[in-house]
């Protein structure tokens, strides 16, 4: 049976690569990459194509092809095509592809276009899921159709948690299997060895740099202002100060603009340190290997705990709480990282006199706590909405209430804990049928004009 896989990341396609490696798809006969670019404006970016270094990647597989270029002008978020054009579009990627028989599917982020539309064009296929990061631990965001659950096969992930199991998608039954991390090491490596010799940046690597830095660009998801941003930045600096470093490397998030490491560079030169700034359009990943750190500090990102796990590498968290408390809704999908993040890594903090300390993990079952902030972040997706276990372990560890509270709550007692609600099945239909009324109201003049006519007669002032 032949593969497709679609991956819309570095991480993803390298996922990929190592599964493929390690013999997670030995029984495969031809395998084919579909390369996605999910940018804003993908005409200006560069695809996972375009990078150096891909192919390392694309010696992989048998067949490389662009899902942007199939479905252009369309861009992959957006596209979702009415249910007369499927056949279409499916005998138009499959061409594409090369692909004559029975296949399966393996690909990321299965609640969102294009993923979605995918599994759609292919109903019936064997899936596989690759994770993605630390979310993967979280439950699953949206609802997953019965016709696409049910072919379900695998979730493929790097172990980033110290044996954690994932609770993403684990409402279908879905089997766990990871990715071994020597495979993934092996990937990154040939892949960084093209990148550094194709642009000749490699002088980075000759530099020594004890710390590295990482930038998340938080400030464009809302948790924190810019300045706010800035500021955790020079945190990490003064934190990788106190703790005796002086040769330090800051990662910049590849969204951010420019202007976010002026303040930090401003920083290190008072501080007298070797500030170096890696700009180079490169996955950390690479730098880990090729530099070989000895810490990592950065607040919650998949690759402060790819370092720590996969390259043994020591790492430190700061800001978590901040973070943490900034969440807009209690669902969002980044309070699991924040709590793995927060229990399993040393924590740098400032007491009020300006005095620094490490905080070690405390010691805490970490199973139990994100299984049951999932249950509390999605409790539809479970059969049981029972509390006891959550309570039981609450009493225990009070002071992790913080992570099922919302945020004005979360200084309260382990009473004031907020567990939403489950939305009952008629309020679901008569929401989504709001929404299909509404937009077939704005697409269509004359109905626009009826539901004009109908408002102004339900509120005529008498």
């Amino acid at each position: 049976m032949d593969q497709l896989f679609i991956a819309p990341t570095f991480m993803a396609a390298a996922t990929m690569a190592a599964a493929i490696d390690s013999g997670l798809y030995r029984d495969t006969e031809q395998r084919v990459l579909l390369v996605v670019n999910n940018a804003k404006i993908p005409e200006i970016g560069r695809s996972l194509i375009e990078q150096q270094g891909f192919e390392s990647l694309a010696s992989r597989f048998d067949r490389v092809v662009s899902l942007n270029d199939l479905i252009f002008p369309y861009h992959p978020r957006a596209w979702n095509p009415p249910t007369g054009k499927v056949p279409m579009w499916r005998d138009t990627l499959l061409e594409a592809a090369g692909i004559e028989g029975e296949f399966g599917i393996t690909l990321q982020s299965l609640p969102v276009r294009p993923s979605t539309t995918l599994t759609r064009l292919f109903k019936g296929a064997p899936i596989d899921v690759v994770s993605d990061g630390l979310m993967s631990y979280g439950p699953t965001r949206k609802p997953i159709r019965p016709s696409i659950a049910e072919n379900l096969r695998r979730l493929l992930y790097l172990d980033l948690a110290g044996g954690l199991r994932p609770v993403l998608l684990s409402e279908h039954g879905i089997e766990n299997v990871v990715v071994p991390a020597e495979s993934f090491r092996v990937v990154v490596q040939e892949y960084g060895k093209m990148v550094f010799e194709k642009t000749g940046v490699d002088s980075v690597a000759e530099r020594p740099v004890e710390v590295i830095m990482l930038g998340q660009y938080l400030a464009v998801l809302g948790l924190l202002t810019e300045e706010e941003e800035e500021e955790l930045h020079c945190e990490f600096l003064r934190a990788a100060v106190a703790l005796g470093y002086s040769s330090i490397a800051f990662k910049p998030h590849p969204s951010a603009p420019p202007s976010f490491t002026h303040r930090l560079i401003d920083l290190g030169r008072s501080l007298d340190v070797d500030l170096v700034v890696l700009d180079e359009p490169v996955p950390v990943e690479t730098l880990y290997d090729r530099i070989r750190p000895v810490a990592v500090i950065g607040c919650f990102s998949t690759g402060l705990s790819t370092a720590v796990e996969t390259y043994g590498i020591t790492g430190y968290s700061v800001g978590v709480d901040k973070v943490l408390e900034r969440l807009p809704r209690f669902k969002d999908s980044n309070r699991i990282p924040l709590a793995i993040t927060d229990v399993r890594l040393p924590r740098v903090e400032w007491d009020e006199s300006g005095a620094i300390s490490v905080r070690q993990p405390p010691p805490i079952d970490v199973q139990v706590l994100v299984e049951e902030v999932a249950r509390a972040m999605q409790p539809a997706h479970f059969e049981e909405h029972q509390t006891e276990r959550r309570n039981a372990f609450l009493a225990e560890e009070p002071w992790a209430a913080k992570y099922f509270a919302e945020s004005e709550l979360a200084d309260t007692e382990v009473e004031a804990v907020v567990v939403p609600a489950v939305v009952p099945y008629s309020a679901r239909v008569e929401r989504r049928a709001r929404r299909i009324a509404g937009r077939m109201i704005r697409r269509n003049r004359r109905l626009r004009k009826i539901a004009e006519v109908g408002k102004a007669i339900r509120f005529q002032p008498r």
